[in-house]
C-alpha cells in the first residue's frame, strides 16, 4: 500500500492481511492520495488469475451506482494494453435505460427519486415495459443484494400502495371491474434500488439479503 500525505510517499507492505513492516518513507511527492496493489496469495485462493470481464462488469456496475464517478480498467498482460472507462452522469437513470434497451418501454421517462431520511440515503430509479417479467436490483453501500432485503420488502409494499390506491381513487377499478394485486403493479417493472446505510447488517457473510430495519 503506498499512502501520499504532507509531502512524502509511505509505503507499507502486507501478507494476509498482516503488515510485513512498519510503515516507511520512500520518497517525496506533491499528490495525496491512497494506491492499493494487490497480489492474490495462492496459499488462500484457489484461482489467482484475473478475469478482465468479471472486473469490468462490476466496475461497469460501481460506475452506474455513483452518478459522476469515472473508473478506469486497464489489462496490461497481453501483448496490447486494454482499456475501458466507465462514467455515467445519469447514474442509476442510466442503468435502467441500459437494462431495458432491447424491451419496449411503456413511458419514455425513467421515474427517478432521491431522498435522505435519518442517516439512511435512498435512490430508486424505476420504468415499466412490455416484458412479463419483474426486475429488481437492490443494492447498500454498493453491493449487491441478491436476495433483497427490507428495502425490496419497503419499496415493493409501497409500490402496491400507490399504484392500488389511484386505481381505486380514479374509478379504474370499478370501472373495469378488476382487483389488481402485488404482482400486477410489478409486472415490466425493471428498478435499482441502492441504498446507503450506516452499519447494515445483513443475514449472511455473503451479503445477499440486507435485515437493517
Amino acid at each position: 500500500m503506498e499512502i501520499r500525505r504532507e509531502g512524502k510517499i509511505y509505503y507499507q507492505e502486507y501478507k494476509k492481511g498482516v503488515p510485513q513492516a512498519p510503515l516507511e518513507v520512500i520518497g517525496q511527492t506533491e499528490e495525496t492520495g491512497t494506491k492499493i496493489s494487490f497480489k492474490p496469495d495462492s496459499d488462500i485462493f484457489t484461482m489467482t488469475t484475473f478475469s478482465f470481464e468479471t472486473l469490468n462488469s462490476r466496475l461497469r456496475e460501481i460506475a452506474f451506482l455513483n452518478a459522476g464517478f469515472e473508473i478506469t480498467l486497464t489489462d496490461e498482460r497481453g501483448e496490447e494494453t486494454k482499456s475501458v472507462m466507465h462514467r455515467f452522469d445519469g447514474g442509476i437513470r442510466e442503468f435502467v435505460e441500459t437494462l431495458n434497451k432491447n424491451k419496449t418501454a411503456l413511458h419514455d421517462d425513467v421515474i427517478t427519486i432521491k431522498e435522505m431520511r435519518d442517516g439512511v440515503e435512498v435512490e430508486i430509479a424505476m420504468q415499466w415495459s412490455d416484458s412479463y417479467n419483474e426486475s429488481i436490483f437492490c443494492y447498500t453501500n454498493n453491493v449487491s443484494n441478491r436476495d433483497g432485503g427490507t428495502h425490496m420488502a419497503g419499496f415493493r409494499g409501497a409500490l402496491t400502495r400507490q399504484v392500488t390506491g389511484y386505481a381505486e381513487a380514479s374509478g379504474i377499478l370499478k370501472k373495469e371491474k378488476v382487483s389488481l394485486t402485488g404482482d400486477d403493479c410489478r409486472e415490466g417493472l425493471t428498478c435499482v434500488l441502492p441504498v446507503k446505510v450506516p452499519d447494515p447488517k445483513f443475514s449472511s457473510q455473503t451479503k445477499d439479503k440486507l435485515v437493517s430495519s
